[in-house]
């Protein structure tokens, strides 16, 4: 009996699975670095309205880190601002490492220390460009903050349509939402819609990862979805990210990525890209 019609059958399979292989590495890019740890080669500096420059050296790389106010005075007023990639990007892998410094500025001297991944970045120059923000805020790395844009969220249910009741001067009762907190849909997560038309709004993550000196987060990006994870933890989801084109929402697949200073001091270093296939 011959066995060549099994033998043909399975030559055709392994070919089969060899082209499938060669097209899954040529999708897989190699992750590429995005800071040198020499200069600020790939971005720009941006500081407030977009019309100052950076004379007082706010931004400087030092010992291979990106420092964000290295000789500002503690306390002392400063502007805010962000470095902002000089190319756009739609599908990728995005990660760095942050560690914070010691020094508060302006009107948070005694608040949380504060800065930020900005991506989807679109639009003219200023504090802040229209983007959706992976937050990095001491406790509160990874909420997602919608910066003139719309994004639905998985959140815990428990979560949802919370009120926080606020008396205003003239004594009459007014509410603030609060925001929802991040629970994957497969943990029993419900769809909810953050952002409004010319306004920010947040989505709580969960759980909180950050730890005390270096902490990496990633960016996965797919167009108008993405993921963070926070030392190794997926702690929030963006689906469905959208801005406003001519008063309608719309896809918002990509943009440039910022890196915020944002009146606290701290140190950026390790950014690196890994391009993902559509």
């Amino acid at each position: 009996m011959s066995h060549q019609p099994v033998r043909l059958r399975q030559f055709l399979l392994i070919a089969l699975l060899s082209v499938l292989l060669v097209r899954a590495l040529g999708a897989q890019q190699p992750w590429q670095s995005l800071f040198n740890g020499r200069d600020l080669e790939g971005w720009r500096i941006v500081i407030g309205n977009g019309q100052a420059k950076d004379t007082n050296h706010l931004v400087q790389v030092d010992q291979g880190m990106i420092h964000m106010y290295k000789d500002a005075t503690q306390g002392s007023r400063q502007p805010a601002g962000y470095i902002l990639s000089d190319k756009e990007y739609s599908n990728y892998h995005l990660r760095l490492e942050y560690k914070w410094g010691e020094k508060r500025f302006s009107d948070r001297v005694k608040a949380k220390r504060d800065a930020g991944i900005l991506y989807h970045a679109i639009g003219k120059d200023g504090v802040w460009p229209t983007s959706v923000e992976c937050q990095i805020q001491e406790t509160d790395v990874g909420d997602i903050w919608t910066v003139r844009t719309r994004v639905q969220g998985f959140v815990d249910p428990a979560t949802t349509n919370r009120f926080a009741a606020v008396t205003n001067l003239a004594g009459k009762i007014v509410t603030n939402e609060v925001a929802p907190v991040y629970l994957a849909a497969e943990r029993g997560g419900v769809a909810a819609i953050r952002g409004k038309a010319g306004q920010i709004q947040r989505l709580i993550r969960s759980p909180m990862n950050e730890r005390e000196d270096w902490n990496t987060v990633e960016v996965i990006v797919h167009g108008d979805q993405a993921t963070y994870i926070v030392n190794g933890k997926v702690n929030n989801e963006a689906r469905n990210i959208q801005q406003l084109v001519d008063g309608n929402w719309a896809p918002l697949t990509k943009g440039r990525i910022a890196l915020q200073l944002e009146f606290a001091e701290v140190y950026y270093r390790n950014i690196e890209i890994q391009e993902l296939a559509e």
